[in-house]
């Protein structure tokens, strides 16, 4: 019974997204495995609120399935939807965590992964794992490789990013994604191109074998802060799924604001022209008084603005070399 409403609860959030989504459960956003492996799926949680954790199986185009659940702390795992017959899913509890363990990987593994928990009438959900299969390096016919962005990127630039695949060419259609990862709440955005398109494709033969190698182009334009993140491309081809190493992105929120070197030039601006107030005001006082001080006025604050400008000076010089060396 308490799996099937586990269950419900999973599909009527998925479906209205009305589950408390706080980032204490936290799961690897992708994992790439070769077939007849193993593999470990970690989820790791920092909240001691928690009566029942569990796993749930998602493939495309299926329901969730519930693979187990576990009263916390209790060590005493429950298996369901026959996922116990199997022999190939072994979760353990410890403290801050819950991990699946799938060994001996077959095709309809590879799949995405929840780790969710539930705290009275609470369901919380990791952000899920994507399992995706990798082809062993003896056998490998496909390589997808992304290039990295050097530039600087602001609100409202544009960028184009790449992906070069080259694959064996085999019958039937093949299909490219982009999706983007992200820090915070959000899942992994997927963005789908068209099938069989590409900027540019070349094909060649080699000892009696066919290959082609194609650029895909992936335009962003108007970016803002929230577009930051890494951005995967993925090939379908030859009935198999093929992951880009990822291309980062970092969008800087303004391009003028809490710049440091300008910060400090406007401080120094500012501190000297209130010196020079200070001094105009010191030189007309001793103007109008005809009295004679042991320390002279003019002197002092000379030497007050000399300071302060090589405090100034020094600060500048170190952020200069701190952001020489972050660069």
């Amino acid at each position: 019974m308490k799996f099937r409403v586990l269950s419900t609860i999973f599909l009527l959030t998925i479906a209205n997204g009305t589950c408390d989504n706080k980032d204490f459960i936290h799961q690897q956003p992708l994992l790439v495995a070769e077939l007849g492996s193993s593999v470990i799926i970690p989820c790791s949680h920092s909240d001691d609120f928690i009566n029942t954790v569990s796993w749930f199986k998602h493939s495309v185009g299926k329901k969730p399935l519930l693979i187990a659940y576990a009263e916390y702390r209790s060590g005493s795992v429950t298996y369901q939807n026959d996922f116990d017959n199997k022999n190939q899913f072994l979760i353990r509890s410890g403290t801050g965590s819950f991990n699946l363990t799938i060994m001996h990987l077959e095709e309809y593994d590879f799949a995405t992964y929840y780790c969710v928990m539930s705290f009275l009438n609470i369901i919380k959900f990791g952000e899920g794992t994507i399992l995706l299969h990798k082809e062993s390096d003896g056998i490998r016919r496909t390589t997808v490789l992304q290039q990295p962005v050097f530039d600087r990127l602001y609100p409202g630039d544009s960028v184009t990013l790449q992906c070069s695949v080259i694959s064996q060419i085999c019958a039937g259609q093949y299909s490219v994604y982009w999706f983007r990862h992200s820090s915070g709440y959000s899942h992994p955005g997927i963005i789908y191109t068209d099938d069989n398109r590409s900027d540019q494709c070349m094909e060649r033969s080699e000892n009696g074998s066919s290959t082609q190698s194609c650029v895909y182009s992936l335009s962003q334009t108007e970016l803002r802060p929230s577009d930051t993140g890494i951005y995967y491309c993925a090939v379908a081809t030859c009935g198999k799924i093929h992951l880009g190493n990822g291309t980062k992105l970092i969008i800087e929120d303004s391009q003028f604001a809490w710049n440091p070197i300008t910060l400090v030039l406007a401080t120094l601006n500012i501190m000297t022209m209130i010196v020079i107030i200070i001094l105009l005001k010191v030189i007309q006082n001793i103007q109008i008084r005809d009295s004679q001080f042991a320390w002279n006025p003019i002197t002092l604050v000379l030497a007050t603005l000399n300071i302060m400008t090589m405090i100034v000076i020094i600060i500048l010089l170190k952020v200069i070399q701190n952001i020489q060396i972050r660069d």
